[in-house]
């Protein structure tokens, strides 16, 4: 159990470094999404483990307390062997799994807090031109007021993705992240699958581009939403919004 004032919520984590933890994930996954997108993902799970498996990541689920990952000592096994590709994130993870499960639509990209991301897709070649482009529209910076009401930003994140169709089932939880640093901004700083599981709810994440994949059992959504408000509520600044979190394409409220 994981406590932060008034919120807790109980969970138990695999980064997927066994055999049967993937098996029962990739099951999971395999019911909601199509089974290119998913053998994709695991091609990239596989191989971050491979490269960087022996800084001691969990292979079977087991209670979940705060994660602590040695980014040197990964960085360390990843580099010699990767070169300039810094692998893959949360974002790129999460399109790789939902790009042939939701419709997006062409609307004029903005992805200048992206080059990060493109710059791996490219040097990695993780997605062709077509894909590259949709990634870039659905994770695009949206434009917004000056306020630290989050309720006028949620409001303008809600209207953004209601232009894109979701999967209902395999459903993208997002901590979205006001930023004022070339005007007043939106920005999707992490994202997730949540997939229905035999006894509740499953989370899949990458957690940054060195960081491990976490899946994470949960009880019930709200357990999965307290976690992500819990781990990224720092994700703020001065004259900033406190980060929020989004559904699909609705706003929830904790």
């Amino acid at each position: 159990m994981v406590s932060s004032g008034k919120e807790s919520y109980k969970g138990t984590y695999s980064n997927l470094n066994s055999k049967e933890s993937s098996e029962e994930v990739r099951k999971a996954l395999a019911a909601h999404l199509d089974k290119d997108s998913v053998d994709a993902f695991f091609n990239f799970v596989n191989d971050y483990n491979a490269t960087v498996g022996s800084v001691g990541l969990t292979g079977d689920f087991s209670t979940f307390t705060k994660t602590d990952y040695d980014v040197e000592k990964i960085s360390n096994l990843w580099a010699p062997k990767k070169g300039d590709f810094v692998g893959t994130n949360c974002r790129i993870n999460s399109y790789c799994l939902l790009k042939n499960s939701i419709e997006i639509p062409k609307l004029e990209k903005d992805d200048s807090l992206l080059f990060v991301d493109n710059d791996a897709i490219d040097k990695g070649k993780v997605f062709d031109a077509e894909d590259k482009d949709a990634f870039d529209i659905l994770f695009s910076r949206v434009n917004t007021e000056a306020t630290t009401d989050v309720k006028v930003h949620a409001a303008k994140m809600e209207q953004f993705l209601s232009q894109f169709k979701f999967n209902e089932n395999a459903r993208m939880l997002s901590v979205v992240v006001h930023d004022d640093l070339d005007g007043q901004s939106l920005f999707i700083g992490h994202v997730g699958i949540l997939v229905p599981s035999e006894d509740g709810y499953l989370f899949v994440e990458k957690l940054t581009f060195e960081e491990p994949y976490q899946a994470i059992k949960f009880a019930t959504k709200e357990d999965c939403y307290k976690y992500l408000d819990t781990k990224y509520e720092n994700y703020t600044g001065e004259g900033l919004a406190k980060s929020f979190i989004m559904d699909n394409d609705k706003w929830v409220q904790l």
